[in-house]
C-alpha cells in the first residue's frame, strides 16, 4: 500500500491525521484530553485542549518548524520572562524537567513533528484594538520584554532564528523560493532588490541597546487582553536575536491596519508613552520607516514561500499590497504608520 506525503494529502485528510497525531502527543504529556479544538493550521497545528478544569495549549510544528532545539530554547526564555514577573506568557508544560518538547515521527510525514504544550491564558484574543489605556499599556509591555532581554543570560546550547538584514532580505522566500520566483514579476524582483539596498544602507551596527532577544511576531493576532484587563503575550515561535525596533515596527503596523487611520496617531502616542515610562526607545527609533519595511518583507517571505492553501487564500492581495508601499517608500523615504516616537509626548 502506497502511503502518500503529507503535503499531497487534501487538507481535510491532514487535519484527520493532526488530530489523531494529536492524541499520542498528549499521552506523552500525561494529559487526559476530553476534548481538542483546532486554532490554528499553517506552518504548526495548534489546539486548545480541554482536560478537566484545566485548559492547554498543544502546538505541533507541521512542516519546516523550529529545530527541537530551538524550540527548548524558545521555553527557557518564557519560563525566565514569567519566572520574573516581565510580561504575562503562556506558562510551558513539560512531561519531565528534561524533556521540554516531544518528538513523533509517521510515515508519509515530511519529517518529524516536534510539539510543545503551554497553560492556556483566558481572555480576549486579537483585539481588534486598544484603547489608550490599554495601548499604554502594551508599550509597557514591549519594554518590559526588550528591557528583560537586555539581562537575559543566554544558555550555552541557545539555538533561535536572527532578525537581521541579512536573514530578511538575502535568505527569506521573496530572494531563495523557487515558489517566489514564479509569483514575482521581474519589475516586482528588481523592486525588492532595490529596497534591499536601501534599508540596509540605513540600518544601525548591532550594538547592545539595538540588537538582542526578540519576540518578532509580535502583532495583534499574539496578544490577549486578560479578564483583569492585563495585556499578554503568546506565540513566541519565531523570537530570536535582533533589533528591538523590529518588535516596535510590529506592533505599530498590526494596530495600523486594524484601526481607522484616525485613530492611529493616538495609539501610537500612548503606546509610545507606555514604552518610554519603562525605558527608552533604542537609538535608532528614528528609523522606524525601515523596521517597517523589515516587517512588511517578513510578511511578504511567508506568503511567498508558502504553498498552504490557506495562506493563498489572503496572501496575493496582501502581497502586492506591501509591494505597492515598498515603490512609495524608494520614492518618499517614507512608509506607512512612520512617527516620530522620540518626540510624542
Amino acid at each position: 500500500m502506497t502511503i502518500l506525503p503529507f503535503e499531497k494529502l487534501t487538507r481535510a485528510t491532514q487535519r484527520k491525521k493532526l488530530r489523531s497525531l494529536a492524541f499520542d502527543c498528549l499521552e506523552y504529556h500525561g494529559v487526559i484530553a476530553g476534548d481538542i479544538r483546532l486554532l490554528q493550521f499553517e506552518d504548526n497545528a495548534v489546539y486548545l485542549v480541554e482536560a478537566g478544569d484545566a485548559r492547554y495549549v498543544l502546538r505541533m510544528s507541521v512542516r519546516d518548524g523550529r529545530s527541537p532545539q530551538e524550540q527548548c530554547s524558545e521555553l527557557e526564555w518564557m519560563e525566565s520572562l514569567i519566572a520574573e514577573k516581565a510580561i504575562i506568557a503562556p506558562k510551558p508544560v513539560y512531561a519531565r524537567p528534561d524533556r521540554k518538547v516531544s518528538v513523533h515521527a509517521r510515515p508519509g510525514w515530511p519529517e518529524a513533528v516536534t510539539t510543545a504544550m503551554f497553560e492556556w491564558i483566558p481572555g480576549k484574543v486579537s483585539p481588534g484594538s486598544l484603547n489608550g489605556r490599554m495601548a499604554e499599556e502594551l508599550g509597557r509591555v514591549t519594554a518590559k520584554l526588550h528591557e528583560h532581554a537586555m539581562h537575559y543570560r543566554l544558555p550555552a546550547d541557545f539555538s533561535r532564528p536572527e532578525w537581521g538584514h541579512a536573514e530578511i532580505f538575502d535568505h527569506g522566500a521573496a530572494a531563495l523560493s523557487p515558489l517566489a520566483r514564479e509569483r514575482l514579476s521581474a519589475e516586482e524582483q528588481a523592486l525588492l532588490a532595490q529596497v534591499r539596498e536601501a534599508v540596509r544602507d540605513r540600518l544601525p551596527e548591532r550594538t547592545a541597546a539595538e540588537w538582542g532577544l526578540i519576540h518578532a511576531d509580535l502583532h495583534r493576532g499574539n496578544l490577549v487582553v486578560t479578564p483583569e484587563g492585563d495585556v499578554a503575550v503568546i506565540d513566541f515561535d519565531d523570537c530570536g536575536l535582533g533589533y528591538y525596533m523590529l518588535d516596535v515596527a510590529t506592533v505599530l503596523s498590526s494596530f495600523l491596519r486594524s484601526c481607522k487611520a484616525a485613530d492611529y496617531p493616538e495609539f501610537a502616542a500612548s503606546y509610545s508613552r507606555g514604552y518610554r515610562s519603562v525605558r527608552d526607545f533604542p537609538p535608532s527609533v528614528g528609523l522606524l520607516n525601515e523596521f517597517l519595511v523589515m516587517r512588511d518583507t517578513i510578511i511578504l517571505n511567508f506568503i511567498l514561500g508558502s504553498a498552504n492553501q490557506a495562506v493563498m487564500e489572503w496572501g496575493p492581495v496582501r502581497a502586492k499590497g506591501i509591494l505597492g508601499l515598498m515603490r512609495d517608500y524608494l520614492n518618499t523615504g517614507r512608509y506607512p504608520g512612520y512617527l516620530n516616537l522620540a518626540h510624542i509626548s
